[in-house]
């Protein structure tokens, strides 16, 4: 006997909201094209700025976080611009003192330095004095570094890897090249890193 039209519809609708329910509920994507990555540990990225309070609130999370999870990951930060004048210098600024081997000094201070204290990094000439009062480079350099080549392709760099993973918001992470997690799905940025042990641990035991 034929199913009655109303049933079969309505079969059809509830199979269709289970999987959109389904979909929501998916703390993170897989991305369509596995980025390469790293390292000895299994590759965590995660996608921030300086100059977004949500990452300032994040980064000593994700820091302890990090350091627990010890040499089963491989950190690697990657800066976002979204397209702000304003963030790009951001951008520059983490690269240029990751070349000039201060990273360690200036990271947390930038934020601090934003959040805390209200700084405001309009021009390179700013980036270069702050790190010449943080960090034990001349000004000079910071500022050479700020503006140097290396650096800016470093930045084209990290906007690339933005477009590959899919990043809308900040912060993000990403969990061996080829997963991005959703803040908001994972239930905030405690479940986010909650997501990404899992990941990790899912990614370290792959062949």
């Amino acid at each position: 006997m034929p199913m009655a039209q109303p049933i079969r519809r309505w079969l059809m609708l509830a199979a269709v909201l289970l999987t959109a329910t389904a979909a929501q509920a998916q703390p993170y994507t897989v991305l369509e094209v596995p980025q390469s990555t790293g390292g000895e540990g299994v590759e965590v990225r995660e996608f921030f700025s300086y100059g977004c309070p949500h990452c300032r609130d994040f980064e000593p999370q994700f820091s302890r976080w990090a350091e627990g999870m010890g040499e089963r990951i491989e950190v690697v930060h990657t800066p976002v611009t979204f397209g702000r004048d304003s963030w790009r210098l951001l951008s520059r600024a983490y690269y240029a003192a990751e070349a000039l081997g201060i990273l360690d000094t200036t990271h947390g201070a930038m934020f601090e330095a934003i959040h805390d204290h209200g700084r405001r990094f309009r021009r390179p000439e700013d980036v270069a004095a702050f790190f010449a009062e943080v960090a034990d480079v001349a000004e000079a350099d910071a500022l050479a570094a700020i503006n140097g080549f290396a650096v800016g392709a470093s930045v084209n760099r990290a906007e690339r890897l933005v477009a590959a993973y899919g990043v809308r918001g900040t912060p993000a992470v990403g969990v061996a090249g080829r997963y991005l997690i959703d803040v908001r799905a994972a239930g905030g940025q405690q479940g986010m890193l909650e997501v990404a042990e899992g990941l990790v641990e899912e990614a370290g035991d792959a062949p």
